[in-house]
Parts: C-alpha cells; sequence; structure tokens
C-alpha cells in the first residue's frame, strides 16, 4: 500500500475524484423530476421516459461489478481517465439526441461510468488520505454520492424550465472535463499487473443478460399486460434462464464476478433485504412525487422537484453524526429506528389535488432522517461475523444488489401508481354522471377531475402501504438481526472505519500471495 499523503497534498485527488463522484450521481438524478420535458424532447410518453433513469441505474450497478478487476489490470488511474471520458461521452449523446433508443444508449454509458466511479472513488479517498481521517473521509465520499440525489432533481428541474433539458448536459460537460484534469493530476501513475487473473467474462454476459431482460419486463410489463403477452413471458424466461446460469457460474468459477455464498449467512442476506428495501423505496418516490406534482398540481419542473429539497435537510446532518448513534444505540436498535421514522414519514403524508408543496415539508424531511440513517448500521449489520480477508468481496456482491434494487423500487411504484389510478378512476365514475343536474361540468373537465382526484388517491393508497412495509421491516429487524457483537471474530472489523481499512491490508496481503494488485 502506498503511503499516505497529507490532504494538503492531495487536494487534486479529492476534488477532481469528487466532483466525478458527484456528477456521476448527479447524472443520474437530474431527470428524476423532468420526465415530461425528456419525454417531450424524445417525442414519447412520460412512462417511456422514465426509461432514461432505470437504465442509467442498471448499467450503474453492473458498472460496481467491473471495478476490482479493470483497477486491478490496468490501475485506478487509467480507469478514473477511461471512466470519465465514457461518461463524457453519454453526456454528449444525451445532450444532442432525439431518439429514445440512442438516449438509452447514452444513458448506459453513463451508468457504467458512474459505476465505476463509485467503488473507485471510495478505494483512492482512503488509500491516500491518513488512517486517522478516515472516518471524515468516509463521510466526505458518503455525501459526494448521496447530495446530488437530494439537490439534483431541483437543479436539473431548474435548468429544464429556463434553458431546456439538453442544458443539464451540455452544462454538465465543461464540469467532467475539470474532474478528469484534477483527478488525472492528483492520482499517482499505476500500470496494473498483467498477472491479473482472467476476468469472469461468462459471468458479466450471463449477468447483463439476466438483468437486462428483467428490465424489460420491469419497463414494458404494464404496457404489453404482463404475462398475458407472449413478449413479457419469454423475456421473463430469459431473465430467469440467464440468473441462474450466472448463479451456477458464479459458484463454479475459480475467479468469480461475485461471490454469492455470503448469501447463506443471516445477517447478511437480511441486512441486504433491509437495505435495498429503504434504498428501493426511497429512489422509487423520489421519481413518482416531482411526476405527481407536475401532472396533478400544475407546477413546473423545478418546482415539481424542489419537493425532495427537505429529504437532504434531513439526510445530511444526521448522516455525520451515524459514529456517535451507532455506539450510543447499537446498530440493531438504530436499523428498527431508521424503519419506523420512514415508516412515520410515509404514514404522516397526506396528498389532494390541492395540496401545496409545503405540505410535504415534513414527511420529506423525516424521509431524508431515514435515509441519513440507513446506510452505516445495515452496512454493518451486513458485514457482521465476516474476517478482514472476505470484507471486500462481500462488499462488491451487497453494493451490486442494492444499487440494482432501485430500479425494482422505480418500477414497481410506477406500476402501481398506474394501476390503482385506473382502478380509483373507475370507481368514481361509477358514482359520477354528467347528466346529473347538480354536476354542472363539461366531459372533458368532469375527465380531468375524475383522473386528477384518482391518481391522488393512489398515491396516498401508496404511502400507506409503504408505512405497513416499513414497520414490519421495523419489526423484522429488532427481532430477527443477530446482534454484531455476538458474531465478532478476533481478527475481525470492530466498527465501520476499521472495515475500511482493513480493506487495503486485505488488498496487499492479497497481492503479495498470488502476484496480483487488485483492490476492492
Amino acid at each position: 500500500m502506498e503511503t499516505a499523503q497529507s490532504l494538503s497534498k492531495t487536494w487534486p485527488l479529492f476534488a477532481g475524484v469528487g466532483l466525478a463522484l458527484g456528477m456521476g450521481s448527479f447524472d443520474g438524478a437530474s431527470v428524476q423530476g423532468i420526465f415530461p420535458y425528456v419525454a417531450g424532447g424524445l417525442s414519447t410518453s412520460s412512462d417511456h421516459a422514465l426509461w432514461t433513469l432505470t437504465y442509467f441505474i442498471v448499467h450503474w450497478s453492473l458498472g460496481i461489478t467491473l471495478m476490482p478487476w479493470t483497477t486491478a489490470r490496468f490501475g485506478m488511474r487509467r480507469v478514473f481517465q477511461v471512466a470519465v471520458s465514457v461518461a463524457m461521452v453519454g453526456t454528449v449523446i444525451s445532450a444532442v439526441t432525439d431518439n429514445l433508443w440512442i438516449m438509452l444508449l447514452s444513458r448506459a454509458l453513463q451508468g457504467i461510468a458512474a459505476g465505476l466511479l463509485v467503488p473507485l472513488s471510495q478505494s483512492l479517498f482512503l488509500r491516500h488520505s491518513p488512517g486517522r481521517l478516515h472516518g471524515l473521509v468516509t463521510i466526505f465520499w458518503s455525501n459526494a454520492m448521496l447530495v446530488p440525489f437530494f439537490f439534483g432533481p431541483a437543479i436539473g428541474g431548474l435548468l429544464a424550465t429556463e434553458l431546456g433539458y439538453r442544458s443539464i448536459f451540455l452544462l454538465s460537460l465543461p464540469i467532467w472535463g475539470v474532474a478528469l484534469f484534477l483527478g488525472s493530476t492528483g492520482i499517482p501513475k499505476d500500470h496494473g499487473d498483467p498477472r491479473t487473473p482472467p476476468f469472469d467474462a461468462w459471468g458479466f454476459g450471463l449477468l447483463y443478460g439476466g438483468l437486462m431482460s428483467m428490465q424489460v419486463v420491469l419497463d414494458q410489463g404494464e404496457q404489453y399486460g404482463w404475462w398475458h403477452s407472449t413478449f413479457i413471458l419469454k423475456m421473463t424466461l430469459f431473465a430467469f434462464v440467464f440468473l441462474l446460469f450466472f448463479a451456477w457460474r458464479e459458484s463454479e468459477a475459480r475467479y468469480p464476478l461475485l461471490q454469492l455464498h455470503f448469501l447463506h449467512r443471516r445477517n447478511y442476506w437480511l441486512g441486504l433485504l433491509l437495505l435495498c428495501l429503504g434504498w428501493a423505496m426511497f429512489m422509487g418516490w423520489a421519481s413518482m412525487l416531482p411526476l405527481w406534482a407536475e401532472e396533478t398540481l400544475g407546477f413546473n419542473g423545478f418546482w415539481g422537484s424542489a419537493v425532495l429539497i427537505p429529504i437532504g435537510l434531513g439526510a445530511i446532518p444526521l448522516s455525520t453524526q451515524m459514529d456517535r448513534l451507532r455506539r450510543l444505540l447499537g446498530l440493531r436498535q438504530l436499523t428498527t429506528l431508521c424503519f419506523a421514522i420512514f415508516a412515520f414519514a410515509y404514514g404522516s403524508a397526506y396528498l389532494s389535488p390541492i395540496s401545496s408543496l409545503s405540505d410535504l415539508f415534513w414527511p420529506m424531511l423525516f424521509i431524508g432522517m431515514g435515509v441519513g440513517m440507513l446506510f452505516v448500521p445495515l452496512t454493518m449489520v451486513i458485514l457482521s461475523g465476516l474476517n478482514a480477508a472476505e470484507i471486500p468481496s462481500a462488499a462488491t456482491t451487497s453494493n451490486f444488489i442494492r444499487v440494482f434494487s432501485a430500479n425494482i423500487g422505480v418500477s414497481l411504484l410506477s406500476v402501481y401508481w398506474a394501476r390503482y389510478s385506473a382502478l380509483a378512476s373507475d370507481h368514481l365514475r361509477d358514482h359520477i354522471s354528467r347528466f346529473d343536474p347538480e354536476v354542472a361540468l363539461s366531459a372533458q373537465h368532469l375527465h380531468t377531475l375524475i383522473e386528477v382526484q384518482a391518481g391522488t388517491l393512489s398515491i396516498d393508497n401508496l404511502l400507506r402501504l409503504s408505512m405497513w412495509i416499513c414497520l414490519i421491516a421495523a419489526i423484522t429487524a429488532y427481532v430477527f438481526i443477530i446482534p454484531p457483537s455476538a458474531l465478532r471474530r478476533a481478527d475481525g472489523p470492530r466498527n465501520y472505519v476499521e472495515e475500511e481499512e482493513n480493506e487495503f491490508s486485505t488488498v496487499a496481503s492479497a497481492a503479495a500471495r498470488e502476484g496480483v494488485t487488485t483492490t476492492s
């Protein structure tokens, strides 16, 4: 491991890599509140414009799986430069294309680049900072990744309403350029090791085919009538077969892409399930509420996206106190409290067609508090009971699954919103007739009012459902999570910072044993 340098000498690395990490997240978050604008520019529907987010997320998760091998083979500096360059190419294409499918290709490029940058940035920050500052560096890394999800939609909405949604990509291009220059200046040269074990290309191909088939089912299932459609049935079968063969391949491969055997551990799969649940629900609501505010309340892209700003106000201060709260409350109690706060937030939100954005301030603030409490305790629960050598591969697998879970949350919430809206609309029509002498509205006006009311009732029902799911998650966390202290080994990490430090000592020992330079 390279000698840690003082922060005063490594500021170009932290500035450039942190800026690239934030821009990768911004690429995903900036479109969350402007689907109608993107749909207009691509001559498609808002439902299809939603794919520009889901395709980004699925490739974001795949990029995470590429990082360990690529940095071992080619070195961190070169991988960073390639990732930023790929993101810039995707950004240019997104800015100029008016074709949905080309747009999805560009979003895939941006997602792969963003996925590479998440673990790469974490590794670089920890490697080039003193051990005593690893806690502070970890907070900086997590906020650089998450803050764009809180404020990015509002920035994207402002640019879309004032300059057009393409300006989001055009204005982000020079920022990517600054990140590339600073990062290339600050990251020391390393050439990788040509003796690195071969890349698991078969595993990656099977995983890619399975995830893309699953994404087609999630994105287009409602349009084709789900499993009443032969096309959706075929894609479901393809997804099942690809992922089944992927699981078999990973269990037999000498150098697997992902280590799936950790899923046999109770704390690992249960903690990962809870983490995915909290993250997927947050991403789903962060995509749906701005769309509802624009289509139902009539706000523009900026004000519709501004509904998410209180999430950042709740998440950022609390996330900086997580290490202290962990020692005060314990991981199991902290996880339970996190989902209890989520449940309160979803249960306290009540919407109507005459709501204002201020009506959602406090529920969004509490959702932000839940997000701020979500990652640290559940990450430690997931990695509890593992020795130092197992942590890097276990963290890579859990990060991949967690990131992809956002797609499931976004897709399922949007599907059930459409379904419940149609059901509520039918029930309302059964009780209203424009021939009623007390109804002095035109047929068109009456239809609009019914659709608005039905969409809002659907949102409220889904909020209540989310509340009950989070309450069940809170009870599950308290009853079934094994206290990590009971699983702690003498050679295992004892806190979150030690887990990150052990990652690099593990890398050094593995390189000495196998003659391979690798990183997590």
